[in-house]
């Protein structure tokens, strides 16, 4: 299956998209606003050949109409390439978090998420300037703990082509054979390493600053996905987290 996808920016944010999926004879295409699933038909053709041709003059055609293609390739319905989807997050999830950086200069972005839905649906993203407080000071942190809690969410427009490589797998005009607990499992883990990534790279800060850091990966923004709080975090902060939740039982 051929790919492609364009968008329209607006000072290089992008806001628009349109999507173009070629696959036998048939010609997938879907338009909308970032962030939703857009509106999609499906156009039949005489050949394989005709298809593709078709796809080439549409392609032109979007162009034409101010939008930059940004990615084209192939697309197996049978497979998801994970390591391209983790690398598209972190990608992402940079500049999603450097947006909310740049909304809120005057505050220390400490505490960042990546998350999902149950149902694999969704990729979306958190941040908060809380700190963690004194050892004894934790009747409620809360907040802290749940993502969803947390004030900023700018810069959601850059993860959506890692939501475009996962939509094929909730649409009904697409073909897609790969297994739920796949991409279930197979998303999640994505979400963690880009974050584990984006850390190395001390991109949440370094020594005594990266201390006073929380990163969590959470789906519906309370359940930790996969271990990841200790994956993610330094010891202060998982020790921090074991210590509430006996305050809480």
């Amino acid at each position: 299956m051929t790919w492609s996808l364009f968008y329209r920016f607006d000072n290089e944010v992008p806001t628009d998209f349109h999507e173009l999926r070629q696959f036998g004879n048939s010609l997938w295409s879907a338009n909308g606003k970032v962030n939703t699933m857009g509106h999609s038909m499906v156009a039949e053709f005489a050949s394989p050949q005709a298809a593709k041709n078709a796809l080439a003059q549409r392609g032109h055609e979007i162009e034409a109409q101010g939008y930059k293609r940004v990615r084209q390739g192939m697309h197996d319905p049978a497979r998801i390439d994970f390591p391209l989807l983790t690398k598209e997050i972190r990608e992402g999830a940079r500049r999603a978090f450097q947006a909310i950086r740049a909304a809120h200069p005057d505050e220390t972005i400490r505490l960042f998420s990546l998350g999902s839905d149950d149902g694999a649906m969704t990729i979306v993203h958190a941040a908060g300037h809380l700190a963690l407080g004194a050892p004894g000071d934790m009747d409620d942190e809360s907040e802290v703990w749940c993502s969803a809690e947390w004030p900023y969410a700018e810069g959601g427009e850059f993860l959506d082509i890692a939501y475009r490589m996962i939509l094929p797998c909730h649409r009904s005009d697409l073909p897609c054979d790969v297994e739920f607990d796949v991409l279930y499992a197979g998303l999640f883990e994505a979400c963690i390493a880009a974050m584990e990534q984006l850390d190395r790279e001390g991109f949440f800060g370094t020594g005594d600053a990266r201390e006073e850091v929380v990163l969590l990966c959470q789906i519906e923004g309370n359940e930790d996905m996969e271990g990841s709080i200790g994956r993610l975090n330094t010891s202060r902060v998982v020790g921090r987290l074991e210590r509430w939740i006996k305050l809480c039982e």
